[in-house]
């Protein structure tokens, strides 16, 4: 099979959106277009009304439900969202060249940088004509700006290389009770838990998962000292499904949520909770999350105690604490925010500096299988972990992009056959994929 022809497409937001794109079997010749601001904010706002992230107002359940009788659950109002983002985004010459390459057969890849209002587009779902939607005649990938491949400070080997390494899994893991106030509770109920420690329990059997770690794996107490332990084990891969969270307009804020309180030493403020005049209450159990912050200066903000958490005695930078494996999955929450903000960086940044090679991540926030239920009366399916396993299973195999881009074609083949709430885009459009392999 020949290889993929690849086209590199730059935005940058700078009043209006300012959209490249440049073919690289004709590197000299590099076309643009112009989106305006206020056209494409207009549409932004219908799709932000389509998900599930809360809204000014909105509280407790608002979004989910708001997304879940949204546009992203009925065909005709997502194709006709579809169109009016493809309308406001995608040039039509881009489109068009993209048409005539898929009628001559031709594989295509779309290197993608994103600006920060296009964040969250899923670009996948875009019509390039009449017929076909992107994802259907070309892969998309997220890359991020090429500042982030100068001095990294770990360098991913080839899969080939690392693919026999264990697998580390964090799945649903548990946060203290001072998480609960900030509705960081489990993401998955109990009988859902099945479905992982089934996968575990075979990749176990098959040697991919230490015995020793089984129970490591789902629902339980992990910190981030468990976690800089089992990364000095050279891993293949991390895949965590889990909470992340972030404040707007800070990125490096972007966090994971493990067993942490603010007893753990990190640069994460922790969360408190108010008393009745507005004032943080200060406990000892106020959950600490780890931040993108933390995983790319781990502790050479610290001082002597934290190194010694560690089992240094001089500060050490993140990459050394949590080496990253070559290919991570964050199946989370707005796992993805590192392109949201002018200055690109986050959680995908900051693994990708430590040694990630692929990390593939959620574009916005997933509604639970339970909400789905509550909202499709007799639907059996559990649309959030069969994401999680398949991004997982994937992950495991030779070419993992392919193997979700094949199974995100189905799924919209299912959406536009049945319209059936469990084939919704609001799970399976949320995917991205950052790729930066080692560049020699």
């Amino acid at each position: 099979m020949s290889a993929p022809v690849e086209v590199l497409v730059r935005a940058v937001d700078a009043g209006d959106t300012y959209l490249s794109w440049r073919w690289l079997d004709r590197p000299d010749h590099c076309e643009y277009a112009v989106v305006a601001a206020d056209t494409v904010e207009r549409v932004l706002a219908q799709l932000s009304a389509a998900l599930p992230a809360l809204r000014t107002g909105e509280t407790g359940n608002d979004g989910v439900e708001r997304a879940l009788t949204g546009a992203y659950t009925d065909r005709d109002a997502e194709l006709k969202l579809t169109e009016a983002l493809t309308a406001a985004v995608l040039p039509v010459a881009f489109a068009a060249q993209l048409s005539r390459r898929a009628a001559r057969g031709e594989q295509v890849r779309v290197r993608l940088t994103p600006s920060a209002r296009l964040a969250s587009l899923p670009w996948e779902l875009l019509i390039v004509d009449s017929v076909h939607r992107m994802l259907e005649i070309a892969d998309i990938v997220y890359e991020p700006p090429a500042a982030v491949h100068a001095g990294r400070d770990n360098l991913p080997p080839e899969w080939s290389v690392s693919a026999h390494r264990p697998a580390l899994l964090l799945i649903d893991p548990r946060t203290p009770a001072g998480a609960e106030a900030h509705h960081l509770g489990p993401v998955l109920d109990r009988a859902d838990h099945t479905d992982f420690t089934d996968r575990v329990d075979y990749y176990v059997t098959a040697g991919r998962v230490p015995a020793a770690e089984r129970a490591r794996c789902v629902a339980a107490r992990v910190s981030r000292r468990d976690l800089a332990t089992a990364l000095r084990t050279e891993r293949s891969r991390l895949f965590y499904f889990g909470h992340i969270s972030s404040a707007v307009d800070e990125p490096g804020s972007a966090a994971l949520h493990l067993h942490d309180t603010r007893r753990n030493w990190g640069m994460a403020e922790p969360l408190t909770r108010p008393d009745p005049n507005g004032n943080p209450i200060v406990a000892s159990g106020d959950h600490r999350p780890l931040a993108a912050i933390d995983l790319l200066l781990g502790t050479l903000a610290g001082d002597a105690a934290a190194h010694r958490v560690y089992g240094h005695t001089e500060p050490q930078p993140g990459a050394r604490l949590w080496p990253m494996p070559p290919r991570v999955a964050l199946i989370a929450c707005e796992g993805g925010v590192d392109y949201r903000s002018a200055e690109t960086f986050g959680l995908v940044v900051a693994m990708v500096n430590a040694g990630a090679a692929l990390v593939t991540t959620t574009r916005w926030t997933l509604p639970t299988n339970r909400a789905f239920a509550d909202f499709g009366p007799g639907t059996t399916a559990k649309p959030t972990t069969e994401l999680g396993l398949r991004v997982d299973r994937a992950h495991e195999g030779p070419d993992p992009i392919a193997e979700l881009r094949d199974w995100q074609r189905h799924r919209l083949q299912q959406w536009q056959a049945t319209g059936d709430i469990a084939e919704s885009p609001l799970t399976w459009a949320s995917l991205s994929h950052t790729i930066a392999p080692h560049r020699r």
